[in-house]
């Protein structure tokens, strides 16, 4: 690949390399073996790690190879490796640039000119190197320059640095001849860096100046002033690149905290609230004005530009203001502040409050006025609106019926209204002298003084206190407290003792209605309990009859017998619900809850309606989802509801009609539903249907007779669950009675 660019000598085997340097120096040596073979690892460590030969080049050349292998190779002291396949036009430029590399430095051609003549058998000629003494001062300059100087490659490989360049981007020597110049270069997004290099590189030019940051190995920019130099041969080819640097850093720093300086007052200057004008001090016409203060007074600026401050002031301020100004220049006073009104464009006055400096040159002579405006025309409106308001409200507080008082944050009185006097009895120059304490009945003292600390903790409460006049009757008076600010409290207060009578008449009205409705339930549970026994006994009895243990009964017998048991099992149904009544409104709700089959209760249901459905022809279904294995309720609670629904359902429904009862899951919720197509219920008898002992009266219900205290007990019993109860219905279409029952506990 390479053998038109440069003369091939072959050396086989690899260890005899050594042998053959002692009668031919080349200027790069290419191995072509694999990094297994011991003799040529051992032949690249001996040239590259000796004294005589480690500057001629060596490139490994080979497959692709593993990162252990990388790692010997790099041990091996080689100068890179080609992996194949090689493209030749890259390999011979690389190589190029190896040699080329060699020859930018002096001393590393010096040794290999001599080396060659060493073999030929010639003398050693230095032609081409300074006097020892020379280049001894050379060194001592480069080294000791305060500018970072630094020799590069044509390809921008750093060849030879200072230590003031290793200084200024923070490497060490070392670390910088492995980089490239492009490794510590700061992204240049204008490319004028590197259009300058192509000038250089194209012939165009042979040096430049430029301004750019470096990448500090820290990672920060750093700012340098780069010149930059190339030397050619007699072809016009680049021999050398010299760049010197100057660190600016600190200047570029500078420039940057002016420009954000004057960019910070400009910005303050445009967009600021307050109004700034700048005024000759020679002969008071302004030259500068903001945007403030041209809206302030409805100017552009190029209007107020060259007008005299007389022009835009109220000409009664002026005497005072060229006073201030007078005072100011002869040094009496170290700047003008003053309210002054200025005339605006549309011709109303501008309040104004001015803050005026006296601005010098280096000599001390005055060069211009320089004012700050803020306007307060809204403030001094405020003003006098809040005056106003104040006067209006206090006529509000001394006309107030009832008693307001400002106490500090110990509760001495600061201010009380004519109510507050009246009411307790003292005059107003009295209360200034007192505490609220003062004032409390001695049985309120301590709830006075807990009702302060909790306004100072929140800012506000309310309580009802026992107060006492001066002349010691007493009075009750609701408290609203509230703070206004750290230090004081308002108290708006309402004279509550009539309230506080009339509730005591309440309550003891309320004690004697709860007593005689205890009363009440105590005596229709115990009249029901008594009512138990008997018919227990009627139902027993007649339970006997009809089943004909002592006897046969004829038809009628039958008859009557039966209609005894249903009477008396109705009336003791009946009996059942004025004692669950009775217990609830006696406070007794009381559940036992538990965890139960339905489908048994189901069944014991469809027996106990079956007679009285089948007697008016009703068809009674029972509808239970397939998901519903169990329910968790009070189990008779929850047959009572039932009950009473089912049984309700029948006996207000048609000749032939339906009962339908479903049962199906709302969520968490267990939801009953008992549907019928009976008579119905009217829309406006709705609202009171499971109120107590409310018997539906309209003609199409009154000749099903009954007390009406089912739907009360049932809701009841439902809300003791936690549940709750609906009606839909409509009359002559039927009714659906829906409950739920939480399944949560």
């Amino acid at each position: 690949m390479v053998e038109n660019d440069f003369d091939i000598i072959e050396v086989n085997p690899c260890k005899s390399l050594l042998t053959k340097l002692n009668a031919l120096i080349p200027d790069a040596i290419i191995i072509q073996e694999p990094l297994d073979d011991k003799d040529a690892y051992k032949a690249c460590q001996e040239i590259k790690f000796s004294e005589k030969y480690h500057f001629i080049p060596v490139v490994f050349t080979g497959p692709p190879f593993s990162g252990d292998k990388k790692v010997r190779l790099i041990k091996s002291g080689a100068d890179d490796y080609f992996e194949e396949p090689v493209d030749a036009d890259v390999a011979v430029a690389y190589l190029e640039a190896l040699i080329d590399k060699r020859q930018n430095f002096s001393c590393l051609l010096k040794k290999y000119d001599q080396l060659k003549m060493e073999v030929s058998g010639q003398d050693a000629n230095p032609v081409n190197c300074l006097p020892l003494e020379d280049e001894e001062l050379f060194k001592a300059t480069f080294q000791q320059s305060a500018v970072g100087i630094a020799q590069m490659s044509i390809e921008g490989n750093f060849l030879k640095v200072n230590e003031r360049f290793c200084e200024i981007v923070g490497y060490p020597r070392e670390e910088l001849l492995s980089l490239n110049y492009m490794d510590i270069t700061y992204p240049d997004k204008d490319g004028a860096e590197l259009e300058m290099v192509k000038n250089i590189l194209d012939g165009e030019a042979d040096s430049f100046e430029i301004e750019k940051r470096y990448i500090h190995k820290k990672g920060h920019p750093v700012w340098v002033k780069l010149y930059s130099n190339v030397t050619r041969d007699d072809s016009g080819n680049i021999r050398k690149v010299f760049s010197i640097v100057a660190d600016i850093s600190a200047q570029k720093e500078a420039e940057a905290r002016l420009h954000e300086s004057e960019a910070f007052f400009r910005t303050m200057y445009e967009s600021s609230s307050i109004g700034i004008v700048k005024m000759s001090a020679h002969d008071k016409k302004i030259e500068q004005a903001n945007a403030a203060f041209c809206d302030m007074l409805g100017y552009e600026e190029y209007e107020l530009k060259g007008k005299y401050l007389r022009d835009i002031s109220f000409f009664e301020d002026l005497p005072e203001n060229i006073s201030q100004q007078k005072k100011l220049a002869t040094g009496n006073i170290p700047y003008i502040k003053m309210e002054k009104r200025y005339i605006h464009k549309s011709g109303y006055l501008v309040h104004t409050l001015l803050h005026a400096n006296l601005i010098y040159d280096e000599q001390g002579i005055p060069l211009y006025y320089l004012g700050n405006v803020l306007d307060i025309t809204d403030i001094r409106t405020s003003r006098q609106r809040l005056k106003e308001s104040e006067s209006k409200y206090r006529a509000y507080v001394d006309n107030s019926p009832h008693p307001i008082f400002v106490t500090d944050i110990f509760g001495m009185l600061l201010d009380a209204n004519p109510a507050g006097c009246n009411l307790t009895g003292y005059s107003a120059e009295e209360l200034m002298d007192m505490n609220v304490i003062d004032l409390c009945s001695p049985e309120s003292v301590d709830l006075a003084t807990e009702h302060f600390l909790k306004v100072k903790d929140e800012g506000k409460a309310s309580a009802e206190f026992l107060f006492r006049k001066k002349d010691g009757n007493t009075f009750y008076m609701q408290v609203e407290a509230v703070m206004i600010d750290e230090k004081t409290i308002l108290a708006l207060c309402v004279n509550t003792t009539e309230r506080k009578l009339t509730e005591k008449l309440l309550i003891e009205a309320k004690m004697l209605a709860e007593n005689a409705s205890k009363s009440k339930s105590e005596f229709l549970a115990n009249i029901s309990h008594e009512l138990r026994t008997p018919l227990n006994i009627v139902i027993g009895y007649s339970d006997i009859l009809i089943s004909e243990v002592s006897g046969e009964l004829n038809e009628k017998q039958m008859k009557y017998s039966t209609s005894i048991k249903n009477a008396g099992s109705n009336l003791l149904e009946m009996v059942n619900s004025l004692i669950y009544i009775a217990e609830i409104e006696g406070g007794s709700r009381d559940l036992n809850i538990s965890k139960f089959d339905l489908q048994p209760m189901v069944v014991d249901l469809e027996k106990i309606f079956r007679t009285s459905a089948s007697k008016k022809a009703v068809l009674i279904e029972f509808d239970v989802v397939s998901d519903i294995e169990y329910l968790l309720a009070d189990e008779s609670k929850f047959k009572t509801i039932l009950h009473h629904l089912i049984g309700n359902s029948i006996k207000f429904n048609k000749e032939g009609g339906f009962v339908k009862v479903v049962f199906d899951r709302d969520g968490n919720d267990i939801r009953v539903q008992v549907i019928d197509n009976g008579i119905g219920i009217p829309e406006d008898k709705q609202d009171t249907l499971f109120d107590p002992f409310v018997q539906l009266d309209w003609s199409h219900a009154r000749k099903y007779g009954g007390v009406g205290i089912g739907l009360s007990l049932v809701k009841e019993l439902v809300e003791m669950h936690g549940g709750r109860i609906t009606l839909v219905s409509k009359v002559d279409e039927g009714s659906t009675f829906t409950f739920t029952i939480p399944q949560r506990r």
